[in-house]
């Protein structure tokens, strides 16, 4: 199995966890992002997840299934916005707000230039949920930069109960 098989299984596998469509997946060349070093992008407008095919095929299947369930997360985030379900409300607005002026990644990959990126709850409970699904399905731990650590296990804290 090569490393984009890899990716496309668990975003199926993560889609039936989190009971929604499977989104529509694409790879492409690192020239068509805006930082070469982004693994991958999920675009909430026509629910597609697009992965840096340069990235996937250096990366390990570690990190590939992690940026596949974080992304399938956001997905499932998308979905929730547009049935308005499964969250509470404030949790969907702020979604649905962050998803509408997001703040991108900085390109530099360090948490403190990535800071105002990595604070969004957009992303701090697509970590969250990667984490999560990696601890349980196969004990491994993510590491999550110190600057959210106490966020993202609040949030694990609150999807586990």
């Amino acid at each position: 199995m090569n490393n984009s098989q890899v990716a496309l299984i668990v975003i199926q596998a993560a889609s039936k966890i989190l009971n929604i469509p499977i989104p529509e997946v694409f790879f492409a060349s690192s020239s068509n992002f805006p930082n070469p070093e982004i693994s991958s992008i999920y675009r909430h407008k026509n629910n597609e997840i697009i992965f840096n095919e340069d990235w996937v095929n250096r990366s390990n299947e570690l990190e590939i299934m992690i940026t596949a369930l974080h992304e399938t997360r956001h997905a499932y985030q998308k979905y929730c916005i547009d049935t308005r379900s499964r969250e509470d409300i404030k949790t969907i607005e702020t979604w649905e707000k962050e998803f509408n002026q997001y703040n991108q990644p900085s390109g530099k990959n360090t948490p403190i230039d990535d800071s105002s990126y990595l604070k969004q709850c957009i992303e701090i409970d697509a970590i969250t949920f990667a984490y999560q699904q990696m601890k349980e399905l196969f004990d491994v731990e993510v590491m999550i930069p110190d600057e959210i650590k106490a966020s993202v296990f609040n949030r694990y804290n609150i999807i586990k109960e």
